[in-house]
């Protein structure tokens, strides 16, 4: 029998007998294996992770993944309709996510930057959409008949390339209610277009955003365009953000598919009468 002293030691790791034939000194907790070993010290080094408490995360992983797989939906459907319109190729795509004040994001776009507000009725609160200016001057230059060289970015847009410009986010927003359907019915609406870095600031404040950047190629330029998306938009839509219910939908759905296909094959042998009136004098 053992002493508390003994299995104390034992299962320190400390306790060594020598029993054997041979005369060494042998470990018990060896021979038990690493169970008997000291494991109540790893246990207690619990993993710490830092919170930020003055900017919070506020969207989940999967939520974050949902809001990916809208817009990576939207960007393949601008690759489709904005090709015709600018008569040369449209290449966005998804390249980043990320959360944060807004205020902290204003600080790093250009000054001449200009912010497209949208409204999506009915979600509260407004999405932030800018264009990067290089890609700006190159869309003007093709919509005002330009070649397909590459346009150096220069100066404030006049006000017939704020109107211009205006037209091409009123293209982007049809495709924008149909990727957002995966969330909500919306109805998107250009509420303003503006160079006023003051006044964005003041109309949203300090709000807490999820930033989605595109990166867009046009022949040989390249640039970005973000969507800044509040918090508060999408609290009232949350559990809808939910990218595995999406999946698991779309395997249902193929397999509606597959399951109505005899149907329609037998239905497709079942004969109908046809008649054909013709008009008489």
């Amino acid at each position: 029998m053992l002493t508390q002293s003994e299995i104390d030691a034992l299962l320190d790791g400390d306790l060594e007998v020598k029993e054997t034939s041979s005369g060494e000194s042998v470990n018990l907790a060896e021979l038990m294996g690493d169970d008997a070993g000291p494991k109540n010290k790893d246990r207690s080094e619990k993993s710490v992770r830092p919170y930020n408490f003055y900017s919070p995360e506020r969207f989940s992983k999967d939520q974050v993944r949902a809001i990916e797989m809208v817009h990576e939906d939207l960007a393949e459907r601008l690759m489709t309709t904005l090709p015709p319109y600018l008569r040369t190729e449209f290449q966005p795509r998804v390249v980043h996510l990320e959360q944060g004040d807004f205020d902290d994001f204003l600080r790093d776009l250009d000054g001449t930057t200009f912010f497209h507000m949208l409204i999506l009725d009915p979600l509260p609160e407004r999405i932030v959409l800018t264009i990067s200016p290089e890609i700006g001057h190159v869309i003007l230059g093709r919509l005002l008949g330009g070649s397909d060289d590459k346009t150096e970015a220069s100066g404030d847009l006049s006000e017939i390339g704020q109107a211009l410009m205006q037209v091409v986010v009123l293209q982007m927003l049809t495709d924008l209610k149909d990727a957002w359907e995966r969330i909500a019915p919306v109805e998107p609406k250009l509420e303003v277009t503006t160079s006023n870095q003051h006044w964005v600031q003041m109309v949203m404040a300090n709000k807490r955003v999820l930033l989605v950047t595109f990166e867009i190629t046009i022949n040989e330029t390249t640039g970005a365009m973000n969507l800044y998306i509040p918090f508060a938009m999408l609290k009232p839509v949350l559990k809808a953000l939910n990218p595995h219910k999406w999946i698991i939908g779309k395997a249902d759905h193929a397999n509606n598919q597959n399951s109505s296909t005899p149907t329609v094959e037998n239905l497709s042998d079942v004969p109908l009468p046809l008649k054909v009136i013709l008009g008489s004098v």
